[in-house]
């Protein structure tokens, strides 16, 4: 299985705790006002890659990560829930610490079974709530905040 994948990054301090290995998903549903990684947003775009080659690259560095891990960001991890899951899965048997940075908005309760998967791999989810009011929400991110909340609540 390959994910599309944006960008890797090797020593990030911002993603989750520690020094992190962030792997950037393609394709974003979202079209936030204030997005940082607008040329995420294309589904069909980034570097077809496997779990593997992308742990392989995080070996390279791995003493490095000692008090860190792996960070799935985006765009949104999400829409590529199978290969973020077999991404995490094969991390976790190597003993690395997973975060997902996500904004939750793919959740539907229909899926529930497979965000629950997701979610056995997963050591720390970063919730990235883009407004509370609902109203706010859909203005800046031209999505409802309900999948949000849904995400929320199946955590």
């Amino acid at each position: 299985m390959q994910g599309r994948i944006h960008s890797l990054e090797s020593f990030g301090t911002v993603d989750g705790p520690g020094i992190r290995f962030v792997v950037f998903f393609q394709g974003c549903p979202m079209r936030c006002q204030y997005c940082h990684n607008p040329d995420t947003w294309k589904v069909d775009a980034g570097t077809l890659m496997s779990a593997d080659e992308i742990l392989k690259q995080y070996e390279r560095n791995k003493e490095f990560y000692g008090n860190g891990g792996i960070t799935a960001t985006g765009g949104e991890p999400l829409l590529q829930m199978p290969f973020l899951i077999e991404l995490f899965r094969e991390a976790k048997k190597r003993g690395i610490h997973t975060c997902l940075d996500t904004s939750g908005i793919t959740y539907r309760e229909i899926k529930d079974q497979e965000f629950q998967e997701l979610f056995q791999y997963t050591d720390l989810v970063m919730l990235d709530i883009k407004c509370a009011d609902p109203i706010g929400h859909k203005e800046l991110t031209a999505n409802p905040i309900e999948p949000v909340i849904g995400f929320m609540h199946a955590l």
